[in-house]
């Protein structure tokens, strides 16, 4: 949902910079769109979480045994 708004506000920017000729306006859009970019989050669901016998330690100790 964050990332739907800060991107409609990022359009909504750089549709501004075009109809008042003014770039930075442009150039806050592109920010904003930055922001939105690299804020975003994937919720993925870990193995932890899906009710896994093995947790990701006791992986990492398994294969750091074999080596």
């Amino acid at each position: 949902m964050k990332l739907l708004l800060l991107m409609t506000v990022a359009l909504g920017c750089l549709a501004l910079a075009f109809v008042w000729k003014e770039p930075w306006i442009g150039g806050v859009g592109l920010l904003v769109a930055f922001v939105a970019m690299f804020t975003d989050r994937d919720d993925v669901r870990l193995d932890d979480e899906r009710g896994s016998y093995e947790t990701h330690k006791s992986v990492r100790n398994m294969r750091s045994r074999n080596r």
